[in-house]
């Protein structure tokens, strides 16, 4: 879960695949020859941890898991998720019951058929609390889940039941719009019993202790690489030109960019620092994320628990020059819902644009009778934001506490711990200010909005407001995606806005993207707004043009 409170990771957006390369849909488009060499080499920021997908929490593990396993569905080329495992499904009138039907010629990479049965028992092992799976909860939507990973239900009494091999029937508690979208998740993936049996503890720990149903195979992994190869038991290999996949572990953007430079790899990560180098190259890829960085306002602190003085704050700030300090393609937000998630449809949910805008005349108007209201000559000067420790968003902290100082006359105080302590900090309360961002695991804007509720226990921040609690159980329980976008267009303003209604409950800064270079001759490697951070399985090299 900690996956999602993250500066940079994440955590499955099936309506925001983000398509990198040229266009080409097929490896025989374009008039580009396949190279004879299919070996892509990449890298990435975070170690593989596990190769068990009930302990995955990471955006790193998630990412390999996405191509060495394969759930029911998949993310798609065309923005929506696919059939994976299954041939296709069915959902009952009072759409409660789905039932999903497998493929007859899925094989693990042992060669033995996946069924059924293996996604019964994958599922039921995320839920057992003795796997403490910090992702069970996104199975919850299935009947007597929660139930049964709080021990108050046996794993029999769990909505998800194998008929036979090729059947697997699933009932949820209550009709949820996004369940297909869901089963994108890495939690949702089958597993086989007689080896998870067979290993034990050490399940997921080394590449042969699994076997495989996705496009690729873990051949060797270490902490510096992990190398896949084409998985020839796969139920689609034909779509599979890859033969080879070298994920380098590299921390240092830096040393990535030269190993780039100097052909060792066909795609890094960039950062601020390098953007400009390449921002006019065809090497050059900005990838945007189902992520929102904010501010959150300790509301236990009587100075942020009045509303002029959050809403003074919201209106202060100009997010364009944050941006603008970011350099890779994030944008200036108004809101909480990023663009990159989908409201009604197929639609962004930003469709009708932002909701607060900088006005420094109002901020310090509000910021005047905020403190009057407080009692206040002047604002504390102990007030301290928790910030993060990477280059970018440290500097933009310091942005922010410029113009808090030039536009409303405070002066705060800035501390970046690292990362774990920076989120041990705000999960205790122990902060006045935190900066922050959430990230969807799959392109359903609820997971955004829920953890503003008074209940949640990611409500870092103490907000608390009755009507927007309602309004959220009212587009959780509706099963209608234009009444579900109504009430949650509603709920936003009440969390966000400064006007009517709106509580100024957090202080949004912006959207996140990530920027990479990658290798023109680099094909359908498709990358993602949330979750798993890529798609190899449609990915294929070219022939370099002299």
């Amino acid at each position: 879960m900690w996956k999602k409170w993250n500066g940079i990771v994440g955590m499955i957006l099936s309506a925001s695949v983000i398509f990198a390369g040229c266009g080409v849909s097929n490896n025989q488009q374009e008039g580009s020859s396949l190279s004879d060499n299919q070996i892509l080499r990449m890298s990435d920021t975070g170690e593989l941890t596990t190769l068990d997908n009930t302990q995955a929490k990471d955006v790193p593990t998630m990412s390999v898991l996405n191509n060495v396993q394969e759930g029911l569905m998949r993310l798609g080329k065309e923005k929506k998720p696919e059939e994976g495992m299954a041939t296709s499904y069915d959902i009952s009138e009072d759409k409660k019951v789905y039932t999903f039907y497998l493929h007859e010629d899925a094989k693990w990479s042992d060669g033995k058929p996946v069924t059924a049965y293996d996604f019964e028992y994958g599922w039921k092992r995320a839920l057992d609390p003795k796997t403490k799976s910090e992702y069970a909860y996104i199975l919850f939507p299935i009947k007597n889940a929660a139930r049964f990973n709080s021990g108050q239900a046996s794993a029999d009494e769990v909505g998800v039941k194998a008929k036979d091999d090729r059947t697997l029937v699933v009932t949820l508690e209550k009709p949820t719009l996004n369940f297909i979208n869901m089963t994108t998740h890495v939690e949702y993936l089958p597993q086989r019993k007689d080896i998870v049996e067979k290993y034990k503890e050490n399940y997921g720990l080394k590449p042969e202790y699994m076997v495989y149903n996705g496009p690729f195979v873990v051949s060797s992994w270490t902490q510096q690489k992990v190398e896949l190869v084409k998985n020839e038991k796969y139920l689609d290999k034909n779509a599979v030109s890859l033969t080879k996949v070298d994920i380098h572990i590299i921390k240092d953007v830096a040393q990535g960019i030269n190993l780039y430079n100097s052909n060792q790899l066909d795609t890094a990560l960039l950062n601020q620092a390098f953007v400009d180098a390449f921002k006019q190259t065809p090497d050059y890829l900005e990838v945007k994320e189902a992520s929102t960085v904010f501010i959150m306002l300790n509301q236990k602190h009587p100075f942020f628990r009045n509303e002029k003085i959050r809403k003074a704050i919201t209106l202060a700030l100009d997010r364009e020059e944050m941006v603008q300090i970011m350099k890779d393609g994030s944008l200036p937000a108004g809101a909480l819902i990023p663009p990159t998630l989908s409201g009604e449809g197929i639609n962004s949910f930003r469709v009708n644009g932002e909701i607060v805008k900088p006005d420094v005349a109002k901020a310090k108007e509000l910021f005047k009778q905020g403190l009057s209201e407080l009692n206040l000559s002047a604002p504390p000067n102990n007030v301290v934001m928790v910030s993060y420790d990477s280059t970018a968003k440290r500097d933009v902290a310091v942005n922010i506490k410029d113009q808090l100082r030039k536009k409303l006359g405070w002066d705060i105080k800035l501390d970046a711990p690292t990362w774990k302590i920076h989120v041990d900090r705000l999960s205790r309360g122990d902060y006045d200010m935190g900066m922050l961002s959430w990230t969807a695991d799959y392109d359903d804007p609820i997971s955004h909005f829920e953890i503003w509720q008074s209940n949640n226990p990611m409500n870092f921040s103490g907000f608390k407001n009755a009507k927007y609690d309602l309004l959220i159980e009212q587009a959780k329980n509706t099963t209608d995606a234009k009444q579900q976008f109504k009430i949650l267009l509603e709920a936003e303003k009440i969390l966000t806005d400064v006007q009517g209604e709106g509580q100024a409950g957090f202080v949004p800064l912006f959207y996140s993207s990530k920027a990479y270079i990658q290798k023109p001759k680099v094909k359908d490697l498709y990358r993602h707004a949330t979750g798993a951070s890529y798609t190899l399985k449609w990915a294929y090299i070219v022939k370099d043009k002299k």
